[in-house]
């Protein structure tokens, strides 16, 4: 038995949930704000006070921002707003701050 094709497949179905997502940000990173040499792009880990419910944009329908998903919320980057998921502080999506 070929085990090679099967593996292929388990890859690929689990990717694509990952590029359906960067697919849906509006940019794919963006320099964070207080590490000028790191880039933050969609699936990395943002710093830990991004998590912190102080941290969150709570006006995010007025932003024109899509809905938090859930365990997540709206954080201001600099000149981006960040979905960051809570409990990992892991970046679901980037958007310009217009």
């Amino acid at each position: 038995m070929n085990l090679r094709p099967l593996l292929c497949a388990l890859l690929l179905a689990n990717a694509l949930p990952m590029a359906a997502t960067a697919a849906q940000s509006a940019e794919e990173s963006i320099q964070a704000p207080e590490t000028h040499n790191r880039e933050l792009k969609v699936g990395d880990k943002a710093p830990d006070q991004y998590k912190r419910d102080d941290q969150a944009v709570h006006d995010w329908q007025a932003k024109g921002l899509p809905e938090p998903e859930k365990e997540s919320h709206w954080v201001r980057m600099g000149e981006h707003y960040v979905l960051v998921q809570i409990t990992n502080g892991v970046v679901l999506a980037i958007h310009p701050a217009s």
